[in-house]
């Protein structure tokens, strides 16, 4: 198998070598860059989760500082001489200026500061403003009082994100009406009443917040941002506003749920893949949010499994490239080498099977006379597993639709589609029974079976499945169809010369059983009807009649009622019956010619010769049937051309005597020697038009044509044409042509 793929083409020769090295290499460069890009993909998430917990712990560390230095403000603020007297006394407005310098004071020194508002329970007092102080119901920013009126949740040193006032709104062009601010409150923690009444507020201003955790690069697409234990948004966002609920996402779920301090996840953010790492503040118990899209992370390790991928591809094309090389210079070689030895077994595989096939048909032929000794060792060499003094039954295997198969297939062809046939017969019966099968003539096979005891083979219905499935394995794979005949049982081998003719002779009767049929002996009937066919005499007369008389049906019903019960007689008394039916039919033909002086193409012995090629009685009667219509045309077209030879004779009769009143249809019966009746009917079956109208018509058009190429007067125009009373000329021109003679010959010199 291997040396005869070598040989197919010089690049196979390569292939067959190291194909398996070249698979083997390439499945590796797969598994090693795989595994590799695996490697690089968990180092470079490794090292972007370091690098955003980094990031994480110093924005962490700043809202410490921010925190600890808003406390300082705020208790160094709360501490303060001279705002203490804002928290405790009631200040004049003579001295507000000294109390408004010193909250901004404050406010310069830490940038951070948005506003500071001071309140003692009844007004409150904010740097900047436009006013320095305010009562409730006269500042802008009600927010402040609803917190403050709520120490239950909003504690002292808490901090809250919010919205107020912004002061520079009408003022600043562009300015926002309002803006966010973390306010940080302070205030004596011994509150009895549920309200604050001293306390300093420091509103740090959102920007500041939003600097200190700006991520380094945006164009990673990363993300940071500062949400609170219960999931809200604290600082700013490119995809969700300040204080939007984000409880509900499953990755601050498991974020808030987690008991480590950090940590990271890889889960779906808004609709993309993301790598998000998060750390908890010490202060305000805030959680930091880190987010990175996957593909960010791992776009240079794409970039090189590409370039893997790429490196690759050209691996093998370059490897297939010097295989092709390879190929044509090891190829010439390795090949003659191989081709050589492919030959001498060829050869020696050939002349082995022709031998055996010889053998088998000299056993065929022998009619007993080899010995036991001689036919045990020729069964040896041959590899025949055949017991000689066993039990044998022959099947033989009739290509149907010979003569077709001929034209289609070559000599060689031919010898290869028996050769397959016999290997469809060898892998079915092989499980079941000893044979060999031997091809003795051009279009049989014939399979010498080993049977165990001496059954009837029509009552054996295994071997009668496995015959009917090698003639379907032979119509699906070779196209062609075969019809089986099995012969009885014998005891012994010396046998098979009679057995084998005598199963040839039964093959014959295909001819009633017709195609892929499976014929046995028991099957054929020949006591007492091997005599002549015998039907009645007016068979053969309704025959020969109808085919004389061209009536092609009954001939066909004729030749069907003779050939009816046929199939009870022998092939013999068959074969002989269509002899004489074609004998018939010869008889018939040459009647056919003597009578109607036609020549019909038919050769005797042509058709005879093709006749007992045919191999079933439904192809003899199709042929035969072809041949009966094909007379009756002949017939026919001899019929019509003498029947427009006469037409043709009237016509030009009733061209002549035109001009003559007493032209009629017996005047011209009587001339061509015809019945006035047979005559009119022929004429009119052929021209669809009876004599008379004919001449009526053909009278109008001479008529019309005198009307307008001549002078002659209408009168003499109706006497040339034949037409005896001026009414009924007029009448006739009227009706076909709607208008009067004279009418005509005016509107035909008024159109000239």
């Amino acid at each position: 198998m291997f040396k005869k793929f070598v040989l197919k083409n010089p690049y196979q020769l390569f292939l067959t070598i190291l194909l398996p090295f070249l698979v083997s290499t390439v499945l590796l460069l797969f598994l090693q860059s795989s595994l590799l890009n695996r490697n690089f993909e968990k180092f470079a998430l490794n090292q972007v989760y370091h690098q955003q917990v980094t990031d994480l712990q110093n924005t962490s560390q700043n809202v410490s500082v921010l925190e600890q230095t808003a406390r300082s403000v705020s208790t160094t603020a709360f501490f303060d001489d001279v705002i203490k007297d804002l928290l405790y006394t009631d200040v004049g407005p003579d001295d507000y200026f000294k109390y408004q310098n010193k909250l901004q004071s404050y406010k310069n020194i830490y940038p951070f500061l948005q506003s500071i508002y001071v309140y003692n329970g009844e007004h409150i007092h904010a740097v900047p403003r436009p006013e320095f102080v305010y009562d409730r119901n006269s500042f802008d920013d009600k927010g402040i009082f609803t917190i403050l009126d709520d120490i239950k949740n909003n504690k002292s040193h808490s901090i809250v994100l919010r919205q107020i006032p912004n002061v520079l709104a009408g003022i600043s062009t562009g300015a926002p009406q309002s803006i966010y601010v973390y306010s940080y409150l302070f205030f004596d923690s011994q509150v009895s009443s549920g309200k604050v009444n001293e306390a300093i507020i420091l509103n740090i201003s959102a920007d500041w917040i939003k600097q200190s955790i700006q991520p380094q690069s945006s164009e990673s697409g990363n993300r940071i941002f500062v949400i609170s234990s219960h999931g809200q948004l604290l600082s700013d966002d490119s995809v969700h506003p300040l204080l939007s609920d984000l409880h509900g996402q499953a990755y601050i779920q498991q974020i808030n749920g987690s008991k480590t301090p950090a940590g990271s996840m890889r889960m779906d953010v808004d609709g993309v893949d993301s790598f998000i790492t998060y750390s908890s503040t010490d202060a305000f118990d805030w959680k930091l949010v880190s987010i990175t899209p996957y593909r960010y992370i791992v776009k240079d390790v794409e970039k090189m499994k590409e370039k893997t991928y790429l490196f690759v591809v050209l691996f093998i094309v370059g490897s297939i490239l010097l295989s092709f090389y390879f190929a044509r210079r090891l190829f010439v070689p390795i090949s003659m080498v191989i081709q050589n030895y492919n030959q001498l077994e060829l050869e020696k595989r050939g002349e082995y099977y022709d031998r055996k096939q010889e053998f088998l048909r000299k056993v065929i032929h022998s009619r007993g006379l080899l010995t036991r000794e001689y036919l045990q060792n020729q069964f040896h060499k041959y590899a025949i597993t055949l017991d000689p003094t066993g039990s044998f039954l022959i099947v033989l295997l009739k290509i149907d639709r010979f003569s077709e198969f001929c034209a289609k297939y070559t000599r060689g062809d031919r010898d290869l589609l028996k050769f397959g046939m016999v290997n469809i017969v060898t892998e079915l019966l092989a499980p079941a029974y000893a044979h060999e099968c031997t091809e003795t003539g051009e279009d049989q096979v014939m399979i010498l079976l080993q049977v165990p005891g001496m059954h009837d083979p029509s009552e054996n219905r295994g071997l009668a499945l496995l015959l009917q499935h090698i003639q379907q394995q032979t119509h699906r794979y070779l196209g062609s169809t075969v019809s089986v005949t099995c012969s009885d049982t014998f005891e012994s081998i010396s046998q098979l010369n009679f057995y084998y003719l005598k199963t040839v002779d039964l093959s014959y009767y295909r001819l009633i059983y017709g195609h892929e049929s499976m014929i046995y002996s028991e099957m054929i009937s020949v006591s007492g009807r091997t005599d002549e066919i015998k039907y009645p005499q007016e068979r053969d007369d309704e025959l020969t009649e109808a085919l004389i008389g061209g009536r092609s049906e009954n001939a066909k019903q004729a030749l069907n009622e003779i050939v009816a019960g046929a199939s009870s007689y022998s092939y013999t008394a068959l074969n002989s019956l269509f002899i004489r039916l074609l004998l018939l039919i010869r008889h018939a033909i040459e009647a056919l010619e003597t009578n109607h002086a036609m020549k019909v193409d038919f050769n005797f012995n042509a058709y005879l010769m093709k006749l007992q090629k045919m191999e079933t009685v439904e192809l003899i009667l199709t042929d035969f049937f072809g041949l009966f219509d094909s007379l009756a045309m002949e017939l026919e077209a001899k019929k019509d051309n003498k029947y427009m030879k006469l037409l043709g004779t009237v016509t030009q009769i009733i061209q002549r005597e035109l001009a003559n009143p007493a032209l009629s249809l017996d005047s011209i019966a009587a001339e061509v020697d015809l019945s006035p009746a047979y005559l009119g009917k022929l004429f009119k079956k052929h021209r669809l038009v009876s004599v008379a109208d004919y001449i009526n018509n053909a009278r109008l058009e001479y008529a019309s044509h005198l009307v307008v190429s001549s002078k002659d007067t209408i009168t003499d125009i109706m006497e040339k044409s034949g037409f005896s009373s001026r009414s009924h000329f007029f009448t006739q021109f009227k009706k076909v042509y709607g208008i009067t003679p004279s009418q005509y010959r005016t509107n035909a010199k008024q159109l000239g």
